[in-house]
């Protein structure tokens, strides 16, 4: 994004940039209750307000920080934060429970500070995983409208309450993180993400206050490698959440509890090819589990999903397509499938008006779950303004 206000102290300076998305969109789904129209923000990309600074401290070092804050066209909360557990799954706090905000209602994304030099990078903070930076390397709506990333009914993750409530399998960003990323070489790079586990007996296990003494959380080892040279982006990527003997519940849900020293895993192998005008996107990725105690998800995870996408740019008009599916391998058959289509047209070099479209399909033999079974259709509009 472009540069808004930059200040200059001698060798620091603090930038402010972000990203902007607001529009209309109309949901067509199976449940008679759950068709909405209205505005919404957040169509094509995700809104945010970046605070971001470095300071140059000799000898090829700098220190650098990153406050990413979630602007709120909708619900009127501004950009008030949450006070919540060790994951991504905190975007799904209820409304109203104490000490908490839905991120999509304002809230904190990315947040760190960090050093960096001929070592490497080092981050800590609330930090996006490297799982997030592999999905947006295969998705060609990035975490939108039509990629069929997120909660309830989609096909990349399940920490929707109505689905499943495995704590933690958000893989978006992790609270109480630290992370090491090494310098690139001829266009690779590795990255390490640890956020440590609390497992204390007798300990909280259903807190959404981060900051409660004895709230337990599981443990997360996010690492991946990463090659951008040229045309060719690739990212593989696993992240594992390992549960201690106390057997935790979901942090922003009960009746979540998972098996007692247990491991979650996800998988994730992503690229993406520009050949001229055109980009092509691919991604591939798996998620397994033990057997939990969720009322959908007992026989625990099995699940492997693929996705393909492409992009072609016609001067000031992207077209975008996109098709992923998930394969559940258990005895739940909680298959899906999503297509999503798009438009952008570019009115100058950081504004775009925006059209998307999107058919997600649950194939769902489970009727705990009803409200996900069958074809939810999306229709959106907007404005998307960079700055």
């Amino acid at each position: 994004a472009a540069l808004a206000a930059t200040a200059s102290f001698a060798q620091s300076s603090v930038t402010i940039s972000g990203l902007l998305d607001a529009g209309y969109r109309s949901v067509n789904a199976p449940a008679a209750d759950a068709d909405t129209q209205g505005v919404f923000q957040n169509g094509s990309a995700t809104s945010t307000i970046n605070i971001a600074g470095t300071e140059d401290l000799g000898g090829g070092m700098k220190a650098n920080f990153r406050v990413e804050l979630n602007a709120d066209f909708v619900g009127g909360t501004g950009l008030t934060g949450a006070q919540l557990q060790s994951s991504a799954a905190d975007d799904l706090a209820a409304a109203g429970t104490a000490n908490t905000v839905r991120s999509s209602s304002g809230g904190l994304h990315q947040t760190f500070l960090g050093l960096e030099g001929g070592f490497g990078q080092v981050k800590l903070g609330r930090l996006n995983s490297g799982s997030l930076t592999a999905w947006g390397t295969g998705s060609v709506f990035g975490t939108a409208l039509g990629s069929g990333y997120g909660s309830n009914g989609n096909i990349f993750t399940r920490y929707s309450s109505s689905v499943a409530n495995l704590y933690q399998t958000a893989p978006t960003r992790f609270n109480n993180a630290i992370e090491y990323t090494t310098p690139s070489f001829s266009g690779l790079t590795a990255r390490v993400l640890y956020v440590p586990k609390v497992d204390n007996v007798g300990g909280t296990n259903n807190s959404t206050v981060a900051t409660l003494p004895g709230a337990n959380r599981a443990g997360v080892t996010d690492i991946g490698a990463f090659y951008s040279n040229g045309p060719l982006n690739v990212a593989l990527t696993q992240q594992a959440h390992k549960f201690g003997a106390t057997a935790l519940n979901n942090v922003v849900t009960t009746g979540s509890n998972q098996a007692a020293n247990s491991t979650y895993k996800l998988t994730t192998l992503a690229a993406n090819y520009a050949i001229g005008a055109a980009t092509v996107y691919g991604a591939m990725w798996t998620e397994k589990h033990a057997e939990g105690t969720t009322s959908t998800y007992t026989a625990g995870y099995d699940i492997a999903g693929r996705m393909v996408g492409a992009k072609y740019v016609m001067g000031a008009t992207t077209l975008m397509a996109s098709y992923g599916l998930s394969n559940d391998k258990t005895s739940v058959n909680i298959d899906r499938k999503i297509v999503g289509l798009g438009a952008d047209y570019a009115l100058s070099k950081r504004t775009s008006l925006y059209a998307r479209y999107e058919d997600r399909d649950a194939n769902k033999n489970n009727s705990t779950d009803s409200s996900t079974h069958g074809s939810t259709k999306t229709t959106a509009v907007g404005v998307r303004h960079t700055f």
